[in-house]
């Protein structure tokens, strides 16, 4: 296990060698910073913006609009989801919608509803908007791999509706939970910044990147990018961790 684990570590920082190198003699190539800085241009950027406190302002509007907005999909995407699954008639009732949400581009949603809400809401709402299909199809999903013959031994032991979902639908509905979630979890933060660039709200990361893109600083702009990737990263590598061991305490 330590020997896979220091293989894939040496990968990683491999992999990152390799397209700072890359990235490099692009850069070299190119010789064109406005279309691709070098590396040590977005580092020095990197150091610039993170020493401000006006910058982690910006992300923190972020990280809260994030998690807002996913506890909202969660919460409501869950609600919806435990219909669909267990009544045919709100499963065909919200396919359409759902349909025509998925393959509506973002940016349609994000300039329509400028006209709905302020610039500092639109993100959150585009966010619920884009990632509560993910959680009703997952949720609604679980119940459909439900076992049928425990639940044909629940109708023969006459156990309550309570006691089924308990004991036979829960289970099978919790990994499709977290699954959903997850994915819900990464779409909330591309969404959100994308919403943010377009509406450029007095806070957020993505203002900071449509006013680097103004401004022509590209190097920045690399820079704020960075830093959003990052914490996403690290927030869904928590988020997975913490499912993982609440699945395991469940089982």
């Amino acid at each position: 296990m330590k020997a896979f684990t220091s293989s894939k570590t040496a990968s990683y920082c491999l992999s990152v060698v390799v397209i700072l190198c890359l990235w490099k003699v692009g850069a070299h190539v190119m010789s064109a910073p406005l279309i691709l800085p070098p590396p040590e241009d977005v580092f020095h950027a990197l150091a610039a913006i993170c020493g401000t406190a006006v910058f982690w302002q910006h992300v923190a509007a972020t990280v809260v609009r994030c998690f807002f907005s996913f506890l909202i999909s969660v919460l409501l995407g869950t609600a919806l989801g435990v219909l669909c699954g267990s009544s045919p008639f709100f499963n065909n009732l919200l396919a359409l919608p759902i349909a025509i949400i998925r393959a509506t581009p973002v940016v349609s949603f994000i300039l329509v509803a400028l006209f709905w809400f302020t610039s500092s809401h639109v993100p959150l709402f585009v966010s619920v908007l884009m990632t509560l299909p993910i959680m009703i199809s997952s949720v609604a999903g679980g119940f459909l791999k439900r076992d049928r013959k425990l639940a044909d031994m629940a109708q023969i032991y006459q156990l309550t509706k309570l006691q089924k979902f308990r004991w036979i639908t829960a289970p099978s509905v919790v990994p499709f939970f977290f699954s959903g979630s997850a994915a819900a979890f990464g779409l909330t933060w591309k969404v959100v910044v994308a919403g943010e660039v377009l509406c450029i709200p007095a806070f957020g990361a993505g203002s900071l990147l449509q006013k680097a893109q103004v401004h022509l600083n590209t190097a920045e702009v690399l820079a704020i990018t960075f830093v959003v990737v990052m914490l996403s990263f690290a927030f869904e590598k928590l988020f997975s961790l913490v499912a993982e061991k609440m699945q395991k305490r469940r089982a």
